[in-house]
């Protein structure tokens, strides 16, 4: 039986990110990861690192949020110089279009709501108009029906696979162990200490960590959690590569440091199915025209489905057991953009006990109303 101080169940960017940070306070960590052909959020990831309307009535979250891409600029240096690879982390700031004027007042309406419920009115997020997006777009020409847009300066992007493959090698180059195609299989706790038994094998760890997606709702079960989470499809689009014309990333489209437009995302209840379609394909090919008119002209190249991880409210669960202490839950959505939070206060909380402040806003006791 295999044995270490931590293991994390979730080879993702968020299993990757939490092992990260506990490996770098020098704890002995495993990580098991499912593998094979489940459906995995890290790798069908848009990769924003995004501010803009994240904790809308919940301004712990916008807090937090903020607090995250704050931190990348020295979170995605710091993984670099552990790993020697570049995650192409880019902050110019970021768009989210308003085709035509109620969708901008609709949108402006969020944003001082937003701005209301912050600290101080602390929201960073201004409201701008076609001209000044025109002004500041100036190697592409707006669609006609683009009125504005929120825009935020804290809002960048990243290449998604990159982050992972950094993750994977700053982890094997810290020592830890790694169990790729281990599917977990059940959770006991006895004598203060964790069983874990997979497909292959059994571990044995003082404390875990459910980080799997989907998968942690089952294995919360075993340890006394109860865990609302769905899935939730979206598709994304992938054009040939072209010379640089965009350099801020859109919630809906943005361009590659490799040239390539992606184009996203849909918002599908369509239970575990990952796959694609050609309506919805359709459908996000025809909104960035509406954006960008001059992208016809380019060939698409790619597509792909991958399912979203999500809570009632879309909002993380970060919660210890407490009838199996020392097993804990990190899920989120927003794997990508809170990564550096994930491998630095949520790795100190599970290592010692120590809960950063305003961590019970994120208890799944809130579901229980």
């Amino acid at each position: 039986m295999e044995s270490s101080d931590i293991l994390v169940i979730g080879g993702g960017i968020i299993g990757g990110s939490v092992a990260y940070g506990m490996a770098k306070q020098g704890f002995e960590v495993t990580l098991l990861n499912q593998g094979g052909s489940s459906p995995s959020a890290s790798r069908g990831n848009f990769g924003l690192t995004w501010v803009q309307s994240k904790g809308l009535g919940m301004p712990r979250y916008a807090e937090w949020t903020l607090d995250a891409v704050q931190s990348w600029p020295e979170f995605s240096e710091d993984l670099e110089e552990n790993s020697g690879i570049s995650v192409d982390f880019d902050q110019p700031g970021g768009f989210e279009a308003c085709l035509g004027e109620e969708e901008w007042r609709l949108r402006k309406t969020e944003v001082e709501q937003m701005r209301q419920e912050s600290v101080n009115g602390n929201y960073d997020c201004e409201m701008l108009d076609r001209q000044t997006m025109q002004e500041m777009i100036p190697k592409l020409r707006l669609g006609e029906t683009v009125y504005g847009a929120s825009f935020s300066p804290h809002d960048g992007h990243i290449n998604p696979l990159a982050l992972l493959s950094s993750l994977m090698a700053a982890l094997k180059n810290f020592g830890i162990k790694f169990f790729p195609g281990n599917k977990v299989v059940s959770v006991s706790f006895q004598n203060g200490c964790f069983e874990i038994r997979t497909t292959k094998q059994r571990f044995s760890s003082k404390k875990i960590v459910l980080a799997c997606g989907l998968g942690i709702k089952s294995l919360a079960r075993q340890v006394g959690i109860d865990i609302p989470l769905r899935p939730q499809r979206g598709q994304i689009l992938v054009t040939e590569r072209t010379h640089p014309l965009l350099m801020h990333p859109f919630v809906t489209l943005r361009q590659t440091r490799e040239g390539s437009f992606m184009i996203g995302a849909s918002h599908e209840e369509v239970n575990f199915d990952s796959g694609t379609t050609l309506d919805v394909m359709r459908s996000l090919a025809n909104h960035a025209l509406k954006l960008f008119p001059e992208l016809s002209s380019l060939q698409l190249v790619r597509c792909w489905g991958a399912l979203r991880i999500l809570t009632p409210d879309n909002i993380p669960v970060y919660v210890e057991s407490e009838s199996c202490p020392g097993a804990f839950v990190v899920s989120s959505h927003s794997g990508i953009t809170l990564a550096p939070l994930h491998a630095g206060r949520l790795s100190k909380w599970i290592v010692d006990g120590r809960a950063p402040q305003g961590l019970e806003k994120f208890h799944p006791g809130r579901f229980d109303a």
